[in-house]
Parts: C-alpha cells; sequence; structure tokens
C-alpha cells in the first residue's frame, strides 16, 4: 500500500516504525548520545530510534529541538527516516539539519509500531509494502433538507457485512468520478442527471490488518429520495450527518465525510 504524502526533505529510507501517537520534543525527550526517547506519555518511552522510522502526530518543544536530532544523526543513533501528521519549523528544520527522508499530511493510525516501511521524501509517500492497496469510490449523497444517504451492507458482499456505508465500489479501469457514477446507478438507481456533484476530496486512506483502501471520496445533492436497492444493501437511512457516528460504519467513513464537508481552505502543512 503506498500512502501519498507531503514532502518536507528529500531523501529515501527503509525501516521498522517506531510510532509515538503523542507529541514528541526532540530537546529534553531524545537523548542524542543513544536515540532513547524518556517520555512517560509516549510508547517510545525508554525505547531507541536509532535507525527506525521514526512516526508521530506532530512535535511540541522548543526550537532548539532539531539541534539535539542534528547531534543524533552525528552519533549514529537518529533514526533514518521521519512520518508526521503534521509538520511545523520543528519538524522541518530538524529534517534538513539531520539529513532525514521526512513527509507529512499522514494519517499515522495506518502505520504500526514495529512494522517495515519505506518513506520516500523526494516523491512524498510512504510504502507499506505488506498490505494490499485497493483503489475505492465512495460517494456521500445529500439531499435538499441536508441529509446524507447511508446504507447497510447486506451478508452477500465480500466485506464489511452488516456495516453501514456511502454508494461505494472498486475502481475499475475508469477514472474515479465516472466509477462513482457507475456505482451510484447500480447500487440505488439515481442516474447523472438526478445529482449535482458539490466537491470531490483528497484520498483518504485506511487499512484493516494487511487489507488497505485508498478512498476517492465524492459529495453530491439530489432532488431525489427515492432509493432502489440492490443486492448489496439491505437497508437505508437519510441522516442528519451529526447522527453518523452512531452508526457502526465501515472504516474511515466519518473522514470520508469530514475531508467532503469541510470549508474549502489551504492544508495545513
Amino acid at each position: 500500500m503506498r500512502i501519498l504524502a507531503r514532502r518536507v526533505f528529500d531523501g529515501k529510507a527503509t525501516g521498522l516504525v517506531a510510532k509515538s501517537s503523542t507529541p514528541l520534543s526532540f530537546l529534553g525527550e531524545l537523548d542524542a548520545g543513544t536515540g532513547k526517547v524518556d517520555n512517560p506519555l509516549s510508547e517510545l518511552n525508554g525505547r531507541s530510534v536509532a535507525g527506525r522510522i521514526l512516526v508521530f502526530p506532530e512535535a511540541k518543544g522548543s526550537t532548539v529541538g532539531p539541534y539535539v536530532l542534528y547531534g543524533a544523526r552525528k552519533r549514529g543513533v537518529a533514526p533514518s527516516g521521519v512520518i508526521v501528521r503534521k509538520a511545523d519549523a520543528i519538524v522541518a528544520s530538524a529534517a534538513v539539519l539531520a539529513k532525514l527522508p521526512c513527509i507529512s499530511g499522514v494519517d499515522i493510525e495506518n502505520l504500526v509500531d514495529g512494522e517495515e516501511v519505506t518513506v520516500n521524501g523526494t516523491e512524498g509517500f510512504v510504502e507499506i509494502p505488506q498490505v494490499e492497496e485497493n483503489q475505492v469510490v465512495t460517494s456521500i449523497l445529500q439531499n435538499k433538507k441536508g441529509e446524507i444517504l447511508l446504507l447497510r451492507r447486506s451478508d452477500k458482499v465480500g466485506t464489511f457485512k452488516g456495516r453501514w456505508a456511502g454508494v461505494s465500489g472498486y475502481i475499475e479501469k475508469k477514472k474515479p468520478l465516472e466509477q462513482a457514477y457507475v456505482e451510484i446507478e447500480e447500487e440505488i438507481g439515481f442516474h447523472r442527471e438526478d445529482l449535482s456533484l458539490v466537491r470531490e476530496g483528497p484520498i483518504v486512506y485506511t487499512r484493516q490488518g494487511e487489507l488497505g483502501f485508498a478512498v476517492h471520496p465524492f459529495l453530491f445533492r439530489t432532488h431525489r429520495d427515492d432509493v432502489h436497492l440492490d443486492w448489496e444493501h439491505v437497508e437505508l437511512a437519510w441522516i442528519d450527518p451529526g447522527q453518523l457516528t452512531k452508526y457502526a460504519t465501515v472504516p474511515a467513513l466519518d473522514k470520508v465525510w469530514a475531508c467532503l464537508s469541510a470549508p474549502s481552505s489551504p492544508s495545513p502543512v
């Protein structure tokens, strides 16, 4: 599985993930002499990140921190690459000083501590070779009341039986938008003229063990509500978007809706 990301510093490295789910400070939490982390709130507490792919949500602490990572690099105990959800000046400066391949904008929930990955800061991606990637589309339909359509998957489908989803399907040699129209017609009987495309969101990545999905999200408006279900679904519901978390959905459907409903604005670093 390949997860696209933002480039922070060039280079390529392969190694085992050393992951913290909490922010890290290089100054005071990373020992430049041993590469060990001293942060009781982190899963990396007491562990060395030397030669590992360091994964954490974001940096905290002093802007002097990058020099600590630089010192660790000079002593041969620095990580071999860095992956973060959000890169600020501290992360960027640290990667530049220590000359470590670094990427940002990654949902670190998709990375597992101890597994092997390749980080490519030059092209901007992380590769998880043991995870099979599936390219899929997910369309959220919204009616004139502002309600969104959820469909409960039948026992005849291959994955996520009984879970609630949008109108979804695998991309089969078509552009994602064209595949979205195909799935909508097949699964609920709506035609292209019944829909108005509101937004195409950025790819949302999610995984379940060794099965990964690159989800291409679309938001459509429609004035129809006479949905005709095919064999893939057994139930439907038009719901207020605020009620989405009350449903047992397929993985990352909340993230799909979040990216489609967010106000248009420049992406964070």
